[in-house]
């Protein structure tokens, strides 16, 4: 990988060295004769930058014929970032100046960035800092209470967690996950909803199914012996278009919450040249899509789709959409009424069925022709649960205050992901009694010692260091910890563990062979979404909603799809281990029909995401040519040169747009009066400190 060449490589370098923490390298190079600091990089600074930063002038304020290395300032090292940047640019040397060969800027390059390295090693090795925390995102909270408990917790839910704030798109900056008044609250919430479904405290929840049909759908139930009579009750179907605007949402009533598994049987007709009708369950109380997928089947041949989901107790009411751009053709109902007159057959011609379908019979809009849905559920695969079985290890065993100190120690050292500590036990064993005094019952005794246990810091925070033992190496515990939440966003699974308790896992060996195996694990696919979705922030994706006018076939599949783009593309080139040179440049992408549709890309069908490889002609290919990075730098209506240069430097090149510039862009008065993004792109190309972001 060509790290010093590209930021992202560089920085990219810098992280996953770091982050798994190899150990504290300190130092840095020295001043002897014979360093790379002496033999060519002076001379290099001496033959190309001393004009301008030398003895006799120091543009900038800044001089580097004697710029020393020093890995404990971190003024100095940004100096030295900064001479990177400045020449991985073309900025250094200026361009009436002499240019320096490639082969030596990349030398130097290469130098500044493995003492960059070095430096950020030292730094996260804990110079001065014996014991640092990091709180769990939500995602990673959500993912541990699945790998430690058997049990979905919805924490994008309004009865969830809040959301993460974040720093350049990033999640995962300790110094930004902060702890509130809200998050104290919501974590007790939540240790109790998952506790209340882990934990088989009461008889087994009964598996029922909720049958929808289509007169309930319509709310028609009161016709349906009529239609009986009439002997077509069983051919009677829903019918949804565009846009639909003649389903009501309906209510499903959860009484136990958990995993539900939902059935749709439905056809689903494509006009000619025309989109796949797309069907979308959504759950409106708790802002979730429960389902959404293309459908494609004949009228006589209904497919039934499948998918399961968690629910949370209560009346939840469903929104059946079919979710595709297009006209609504009953905006004006041509049904008459009061009585209903259901669909039956496209054959049938009723009057509002010539809005949608030809002489034929065929669609002329995208058609959704619905049969049922049945809700069953909750999904128990055993009673007690695994996590029951896990927790209560015994069955045999006495329920006295030993059994229960071992069923505290055992859960803690695994949620908490070390062995516990002097004391510790015995605080939680505490909790117990207390609960035991007041006649509670073992089981709820014990689950009360656990609440406190998912509600500790030790818990929500990933901890790192000993005030008692202060060292610059991670415990083999703690690196289990990075490891994990680096690769899985979750707590480390039992080879970990086996691996952290036998002091092994620090070995060179191992440790190879354990990044390799985690890699290759499906869990690794937390790590290939989560980290382009951050570092391109992709969030943003959708802020600026594009002109209904400008853009009339934009919509929610489309918006999505150019967002799997990007995400798939960083997948594709992490699982190949493919040149970092790709996100530049590239002769493929990641396309389904949809995004094929939108660049105008023709042999792609289906909503599934797979390579595709491009022409010239189709002037695409890399990152920078994504619909996603595009969007995200406009605002709707056009493109703006000014923000892209912007993403560009914090995303790409990997320097900050400071608030010092920011405030003298927004002082300007041609930003505040340019009616044009060109104006902006003129005056931008006059500020050095922006302007290399968008020539």
């Amino acid at each position: 990988m060509d790290c010093p060449l590209f930021s992202f490589g560089a920085r990219a370098c810098l992280l996953i060295a770091g982050f798994i923490g190899f150990g504290a390298l300190r130092g840095g190079e020295s001043a002897a004769a014979n360093s790379p600091l002496a033999t060519w990089v002076r001379p290099f600074i001496a033959e190309h930058c001393a004009h301008c930063h030398g003895e006799k002038k120091q543009k900038g304020d800044l001089r580097l014929d004697t710029l020393p290395l020093d890995l404990d300032s971190p003024k100095i090292m940004a100096n030295w970032e900064e001479v990177m940047n400045r020449l991985n640019s073309g900025d250094m040397p200026p361009a009436k100046e002499p240019r320096p060969k490639p082969d030596d800027v990349a030398r130097v390059s290469e130098w500044i960035a493995g003492q960059l390295h070095e430096a950020e090693a030292a730094k996260q090795a804990g110079t001065g800092e014996k014991v640092s925390f990091r709180k769990l995102s939500r995602e990673e909270y959500a993912n541990t209470i699945r790998d430690l408990l058997g049990v979905t917790f919805d924490v994008t839910d309004p009865t969830g967690l809040p959301e993460d704030p974040d720093w350049q798109g990033f999640q995962r900056i300790g110094t930004v996950l902060t702890l509130s008044p809200a998050h104290v609250e919501k974590y007790l919430n939540a240790a109790e909803t998952v506790l209340n479904e882990a934990l088989s405290l009461g008889p087994q929840p009964k598996r029922e199914v909720i049958h929808w049909s289509p007169f309930e759908l319509r709310g028609w139930t009161g016709f349906e012996k009529e239609y009986k009579a009439r002997g077509i009750a069983d051919k009677v179907r829903v019918d949804l278009v565009p846009n639909n605007g003649a389903l009501d949402d309906h209510t499903v009533d959860i009484k136990t919450a958990g995993e539900y598994l939902v059935r749709v049987k439905i056809s689903g007709l494509r006009p000619a040249n025309g989109p796949a009708p797309r069907l979308r369950l959504y759950a409106g109380d708790i802002s979730r899509v429960l389902f959404e997928q293309d459908i494609e089947a004949p009228e006589d041949k209904p497919v039934t789709i499948e998918f399961k989901t968690h629910l949370p107790a209560g009346k939840h009411p469903i929104r059946i959409v079919n979710a595709v751009p297009g006209p609504n053709p009953e905006a004006r109902r041509s049904r008459p009424g009061p009585a209903p007159i259901a669909f039956a057959s496209l054959k049938a011609r009723m009057p509002w069925q010539l809005k949608f379908t030809d002489d034929d019979g065929k669609p002329i809009v995208p058609f959704l022709l619905l049969d049922s849905i049945d809700w069953e559920g909750p999904i128990v695969d055993s009673w007690p649960t695994a996590a029951h079985r896990q927790i209560f290890f015994d069955e045999k065993a006495t329920k006295d205050a030993a059994y229960a100190r071992e069923i505290l120690s055992r859960f803690a050292e695994r949620a908490w992901r070390r062995p516990l500590r002097s004391g510790e036990a015995d605080r939680l064993v505490k909790l117990f009694e207390q609960g035991q005094k007041f006649g509670t019952n073992f089981e709820l005794s014990v689950k009360t010692a656990l609440l406190a246990v998912l509600c500790s810091k030790n818990f929500l925070y990933l901890e790192e260091g000993s005030i008692e033992a202060p060292s610059t190496q991670l415990t083999d515990w703690e690196l289990a910890s990075r490891l994990s939440y680096f690769l899985w966003s979750s707590m480390p699974d039992a080879r970990l563990i086996e691996l952290a308790r036998a002091n092994k896992l620090h070995g060179s060996a191992t440790l190879h062979a354990e990044v390799q195996r985690m890699l290759a694990h499906p869990k690794a696919a937390e790590f290939a979404d989560a980290f382009p979705y951050q570092w391109l922030q992709l969030r943003r994706v959708g802020m600026f909603t594009p002109d209904k006018v400008l853009y009339p076939d934009y919509d929610e599949n489309l918006e999505k799809s150019m967002i799997r783009e990007s995400v798939g593309f960083f997948g594709d080139v992490l699982r190949r281990n493919a040149s970092l040179r790709e996100f530049l440049d590239s002769d493929w992408t990641m396309l389904n029909e949809r995004l094929a549709k939108h660049y105008g890309i023709d042999g792609v069908k289906g909503e599934q995401l797979r390579r595709v490889a491009l022409k010239p002609e189709d002037h695409r290919g890399g990152l920078l040519t994504q619909a996603s990075v595009l969007s995200l730098t406009s605002d709707g209506t056009r493109h703006r040169p000014v923000h892209r240069g912007v993403w560009l430097l914090e995303s790409i090149i990997g320097k900050q747009y400071t608030r010092a510039q920011r405030a003298k862009d927004h002082r300007s008065p041609e930003t505040r009066t340019a009616p044009l993004g060109r104006q902006l792109q003129r005056l931008s190309s006059q500020d050095r400190s922006a302007g290399h972001c968008v020539r």
